[in-house]
């Protein structure tokens, strides 16, 4: 924070006099050590309010698992002994370190009219949540170090034990089967190069012109970027252009989108899913081979977390994708005739209508 005085100082050292600098050098200390003296008071308080909001708290362990809680009824052991064995099959050796980062839970009123503790920096919780819900708090929100930016930005969120994984392999398969790219096409007709550039996995070439070629791509994907201006009505110069069927104003928008911000193929629903795979595979080093290869590229970093070639990984993660297909809904024969009734009756009031008449 020193820094910005002293260059404040240094800018205007030449439209001051000799006698002026020393007094001004002597006030930049003086504030210098104002700010010292604030941050330490700061930090000390800062110690004695968790210290008072730990105060009087239970300590739950299980495993390496801890839970530090004000006293209610939530059934926060029973959750913990159903969470901990999914968390430490995820995460591995890696799951020792919470034992340095327990969860932080307030139990709170459900009455909402009732008043809320102060600021806690916890998870507030429900007294009366019941054990299946807690369970599931636990499992989103494990206090493990952050990723690294790079798998952060890749993955689109953080690595989690697998929640209703059926549910989530499901939604892969409509991206697969829906996201307007060429290289999802190919993933789902089996090539799986198609798959491992519809995951970014591949490092070269322009993701734009691999994801998608052709101009029909490329305006859906800019509508998928720009959509929510052309709904508002302020467009953004070129999307009129581009929703009117101008390729390279289409090319023009997507290109103008900041690193990382080009609409992709498959989303976090269906990385999650791959993430998981590799976790299977690799055992219980596999989560720290991940993080600790950080400045890789991504191939390399799953391929290592899983202990198995990119590809033979991808090929069994579109597998797994290819059998959650949901299944279709079949509509009894009755239904038929129901919307065969409708169909008809519809038709003859729109017959029957002044508007259809001929004179």
């Amino acid at each position: 924070m020193s820094k910005i005085p002293w260059a404040l100082l240094l800018a205007c050292a030449g439209q001051l006099s000799g006698q002026d600098l020393p007094r001004l050098q002597a006030r930049a200390d003086s504030l210098a050590r104002e700010w010292r003296r604030a941050n330490a008071v700061a930090d000390a308080i800062d110690s004695l309010e968790r210290v008072r909001a730990l105060a009087g708290r239970d300590t739950i362990r299980v495993g390496a698992l801890m839970i530090i809680a004000n006293p209610s009824p939530l059934p926060l052991r029973e959750a913990a002994v159903r969470a901990w064995p999914l968390i430490d099959s995820v995460y591995g050796s890696e799951a020792r370190q919470l034992e340095h980062r327990p969860y932080i839970i307030v139990a709170v009123d459900p009455d909402t009219t009732v008043a809320r503790p102060p600021h806690h920096g916890g998870i507030e919780i429900p007294w009366d949540e019941g054990v299946g819900p807690l369970t599931l708090v636990l499992l989103s929100n494990v206090p493990v170090a952050p990723l690294d930016p790079a798998l952060q930005a890749w993955l689109g969120g953080s690595v989690r034990p697998p929640i209703q994984a059926d549910l989530q392999r499901a939604r892969a398969y409509v991206e697969l089967v829906t996201a307007p790219s060429q290289a999802a096409r190919r993933c789902l007709t089996g090539d799986i190069g198609g798959c491992r550039d519809a995951l970014d996995l591949i490092e070269t070439g322009d993701r734009l012109l691999r994801w998608y070629p052709s101009a029909a791509e490329r305006r859906a994907a800019a509508f998928r970027s720009f959509g929510e201006y052309h709904e508002r009505g302020t467009q953004p110069t070129g999307l009129r252009d581009c929703l009117a069927g101008s390729d390279s104003a289409c090319t023009r928008l997507l290109r103008s989108l900041p690193p990382g911000a080009l609409p992709r193929p498959l989303s976090y629903d269906a990385r999650a899913p791959l993430v998981s795979v590799a976790l299977q595979l690799g055992g219980r080093e596999g989560y720290h081979r991940l993080v600790a290869s950080a400045g890789l590229p991504m191939a390399d970093r799953i391929a290592a977390a899983a202990g198995v070639a990119v590809d033979s990984l991808v090929s069994r993660w579109r597998a797994e994708i290819l059998a959650a297909r949901p299944a279709p809904v079949a509509l009894p024969p009755l239904g038929i005739w129901i919307a065969l009734g409708w169909t008809a009756l519809f038709a003859g009031c729109g017959v029957r209508s002044s508007r259809w008449r001929v004179s």
